[in-house]
């Protein structure tokens, strides 16, 4: 077990400083949604192109993940977590000094590698070195940064870029960056890897060129042509190369990944529903404001404020719920939660051009509710029966799958987005002219991929009903039910 060192490292401080890098890791991901729409309009794009500064993102994290655990048994989880807090401030930097569309997509990427080291590290960092009986508050305030972040985020995009620039957006997380760099530096412990290891380098090559298949695939099929043979040699190579990277991380001596965590039912379930929670999250985040702004012809500020409330009330539902879950029973914290996420999505799949407001603001809160009931607790009962020295594989193995998962459902949306736009503005020629029929055509194209997510969450209320705790002989405590 990795040795951790006391001093100044008290749970107050720990969580304090996981909490502000884990928050500038993924706040862009919410600012730079609400911003696509000025920059297309500054860097003279188009959306199949800015949606990269989405995906590319998220799919470098997907990337990174599975080498982070690597990272930090073989240089220390402190070590790493506060290097990748000094790229993610440097490559926020950069992008606002960004001048064309490739430079600050490249970026984008490389921020999202430092970010998904972040988000392996802090988590592994909590379950090395907080005790278990704060394990679960812990990681309820962990993951009210890993929510809060993409939830708030348009709301500081909205303000930052309406009053200075999207470019003052990325310029705005240096002091930040700066003062998470000071506080982790300070209050971590240090933790320090127990055995040496070595890097399973054609792991990582077949993950990675899983992944970037797939995700090529999913984002320019529709550009390409789904079947056609550039976009099935696409699929194929993903597919082929996702299944030789799980054949040989069970094969292997040391694997990039210990993929025998799955052998644990109550973390692969979670994980997979914690997969579910991510495509309700990242569908929202990225579709609302397009068609808030795009549709609806609102302001980025005005869209930010409009998100703002939700995501506050998720702060709130998420630290009750993270102090309740001991005395009532996790499971209908996550039946009710996954259930609102769910029901909100279809609401939101039913906009109109004269929708108020207030419905729009109703809907998300109570997909905020859902959100701060669920995701959390999934993420404190699949980790809870994880060992302490295959905790960074399981959060390595658990990020990994959600980003790739949310960096696809981007890229799927975004297709349907644009198939659905034409084929809607194709339907209404003739029948309105003009703005009207843009607007229009791109709000029934936003009903229809709120629909397909609707129906892909619906798939988690069923699923959660299996994380019902079935105690064992014996057993205390959440983290004795298996």
């Amino acid at each position: 077990m990795a040795h951790i060192k006391k001093g100044r490292d008290s749970f107050a401080f720990t969580i304090l400083a996981i909490f502000l890098g884990n928050f500038l890791a993924l706040v862009n991901s919410g600012t730079v949604n609400v911003a696509l729409p000025s920059i297309m309009r500054e860097l003279h794009t188009n959306i199949n192109m800015v949606q990269w500064l989405v995906t590319g993102f998220m799919l470098a994290i997907g990337t990174i993940s599975p080498v982070a655990s690597y990272l930090g048994n073989k240089f220390g989880y402190k070590k790493i977590y506060v290097t990748a807090l000094i790229g993610l401030t440097v490559f926020s930097a950069l992008c606002g000094f960004s001048g064309n569309i490739n430079l600050l997509i490249l970026f984008r990427i490389l921020q999202g590698l430092c970010a998904g080291i972040i988000q392996i590290s802090t988590m592994t960092i909590i379950i090395q070195s907080v005790n278990k009986e704060k394990q679960a508050m812990a990681i309820s305030l962990w993951s009210i940064s890993i929510m809060i972040a993409p939830a708030i985020g348009p709301t500081l995009g909205g303000v930052i870029t309406s009053f200075y620039g999207w470019k003052a957006m990325f310029f705005s997380n240096v002091p930040i960056g700066v003062i998470a760099i000071l506080f982790a530096i300070l209050f971590l412990p240090a933790l320090k890897a127990s055995k040496t290891v070595s890097l399973d380098k054609i792991g990582l090559l077949t993950v990675v060129i899983g992944n970037v298949s797939l995700l090529l695939y999913f984002t320019e099929g529709s550009t390409l042509g789904w079947l056609s043979i550039p976009a099935l040699v696409l699929f194929l190579v993903g597919i082929i190369g996702i299944a030789a990277f799980i054949w040989r991380e069970l094969t292997v001596k040391e694997p990039l990944l210990n993929l025998r965590v799955f052998k644990y039912s109550r973390y692969t379930l979670g994980t997979i529903l914690n997969c579910f929670i991510s495509v309700g999250l990242y569908s929202t985040v990225f579709l609302l404001p397009l068609v808030m702004e795009e549709a609806r012809g609102f302001s980025s500020l005005t869209v930010g404020i409009i998100m703002l409330p939700g995501a506050l009330v998720m702060i709130v539902v998420t630290i009750i719920s993270g102090k309740l879950q001991e005395k009532i029973e996790p499971f209908w914290f996550i039946i009710t939660g996954v259930f609102l996420v769910t029901i909100a999505t279809w609401g939101f799949s039913q906009l109109k051009m004269d929708s108020s407001v207030s419905y729009i603001l109703f809907l998300m809160m109570i997909r905020y509710i859902g959100l701060g009931l669920a995701s959390s607790i999934v993420t404190s009962l699949s980790m809870s029966v994880i060992p302490t020295e295959h905790a960074g594989h399981a959060s390595s193995i658990s990020n990994w799958l959600k980003q790739a998962i949310s960096a696809l459902s981007i890229a799927i949306f975004s297709s349907i987005l644009a198939i659905r736009t034409q084929t809607h503005a194709s339907e209404l020629n003739g029948k309105i002219a003009g703005k009207t029929l843009k607007e229009t055509a791109f709000l029934f194209a936003t009903n229809d991929t709120f629909l397909f997510a609707t129906i892909i969450l619906a798939f988690s209320v069923p699923l959660s009903l299996f994380l019902k705790k079935r105690k064992t002989k014996g057993a205390k405590n959440q983290h004795d039910y298996e």
